[in-house]
């Protein structure tokens, strides 16, 4: 008679051994979420040296958003901008105050010194581009703008604006009024409203297809 119990003991290990490798590849999924820029760049190497189709491709983004990093390294330190980046999309962040003055959508004189160098930036890169402007709850009182949202709108074709003129390609973005309805902080202090006064800047690293809010 077969013993059941001693032939069902390596089910022991191997959940064991499941179960850690459902934490690698959780640890693994996490971390090619938020991948370095030099760790992508080795990978696209790897792919390339296998033969992977669009290995090169993937390297040039690579670099061209290392490239970007280290020209905008002073002002995200200085926190007059705030940079996310992972495998789909970079992400600039940039408080309102930094680009706008209150209740105006035209571009205030420091703000041109600090979108030339994201500029330059989106220059080497073919992606397309995501503008999107955000405000606080406050209304909207007097003034040409009938709405934050109209007002946040308008604030991202400034910036728009701007960019273009530094040579990024106009037809590259699209861009997006959001007024208070898509907040970042509660609004209820003015540590939150201040937050969420803001221009984002998405720069897509896969094909996609945007549309320009017109």
């Amino acid at each position: 008679m077969i013993d059941t119990k001693k032939t069902q003991l390596w089910m022991i290990p191997f959940a064991d051994l499941m179960t850690c490798l459902v934490i690698l590849f959780l640890a693994l999924y996490g971390f090619s979420y938020a991948m370095n820029i030099e760790m992508e760049k080795a990978v696209a190497i790897m792919q390339e040296e296998l033969g992977v189709a669009e290995a090169e491709e993937k390297f040039r983004r690579a670099e061209a958003a290392g490239r970007m990093e280290r020209e905008l390294k002073k002002q995200i330190e200085e926190g007059t901008l705030k940079m996310e980046m992972t495998t789909s999309m970079i992400k600039l962040t940039f408080p309102a105050p930094i680009l706008f003055d209150s209740g105006s959508a035209k571009l205030r004189p420091g703000a041109r010194e600090t979108l030339a160098p994201v500029a330059a930036g989106l220059k080497a890169m073919a992606n397309q581009i995501l503008v999107d402007g955000h405000t606080d709850a406050a209304r909207v009182i007097g003034g040409r703008f009938a709405s934050n949202r109209e007002l946040s709108l308008m604030r991202a074709f400034s910036v728009i604006e701007f960019l273009a003129s530094e040579g990024v390609p106009p037809e590259r973005f699209g861009a997006f009024g959001y007024g208070e309805y898509r907040p970042a902080a509660p609004n209820d202090t003015e540590e939150g409203r201040a937050l969420n006064r803001r221009i984002e800047i998405t720069v897509l690293r896969e094909e996609q297809t945007v549309e320009k809010t017109s």
